[in-house]
């Protein structure tokens, strides 16, 4: 299908170009984003009698886009999902699922899965890369963490963490095993000291026999 751009497209091109796209790109996406329209010569003429309003809207969406760059920018965009114990996900994770946390993260309704890019579809725990072109000139590279819990996000996003933990957990066995060797000291000597009072009552317990019979 042939469309005419009504504001720059990224690795598509700028407002005013005639290109040939998908149709199922163009219907489902360009077209209802207001980024093209359907080309005839009718509609051509009609774009350039109302370039200005393009111009002005493509503007717009541009600041738009940059206010969603600044609410995102650094942040990390973690999803929750279910995943065997290796690792791999009961399902998948795509662009569309993706696109709508980044909408509940910034609060707004204004990523779709058009603008997300992704290699493929994610089907493990694990941290990725993605990039979100929400116009010509801006895109973004988003780190995302999809993991079964909240603190193994934050594990994945921060690799120092869990050696710090593993650290701590390490210095918490050590302390537990000195406790348990000197618990177990302390009991051998209270065990020790028993057996040799024992030992000491029966030794007075035989020297006094002894001293009975010689009387």
């Amino acid at each position: 299908m042939k469309v005419i751009l009504t504001e720059s497209v990224n690795k598509l091109g700028k407002i005013g170009d005639i290109i040939a796209v998908k149709d199922g790109y163009a219907k489902n996406f360009l077209i209802p984003k207001k980024k093209a329209i359907c080309y005839s010569q009718n509609n051509f003429r009609v774009f350039e009698s109302k370039k200005t309003e393009y111009e002005k809207q493509s503007l717009s969406n541009l600041e738009s886009a940059t206010k969603v760059k600044e609410k995102i920018n650094g942040k990390n965009i973690i999803i929750i999902q279910n995943a065997s114990d290796d690792g791999r996900l009961y399902g998948s994770v795509n662009s569309s699922v993706i696109a709508n946390k980044i909408n509940e993260v910034i609060s707004e309704k204004i990523v779709s899965r058009s603008e997300v890019f992704l290699k493929k579809p994610i089907k493990e725990i694990g941290v990725f890369e993605v990039k979100l072109a929400l116009h010509s000139d801006i895109e973004i590279a988003l780190k995302l963490a999809v993991s079964r819990t909240e603190s193994e996000a934050e594990i994945l996003l921060n690799p120092e963490l869990k050696k710090v933990k593993e650290q701590k957990v390490k210095q918490q066995d050590d302390q537990d095993n000195q406790d348990g060797k000197k618990k177990q000291f302390k009991k051998n000597n209270m065990r020790k000291k028993k057996d040799d009072n024992i030992s000491e009552e029966n030794a007075n317990v035989n020297f006094a026999s002894q001293d009975s019979k010689s009387e």
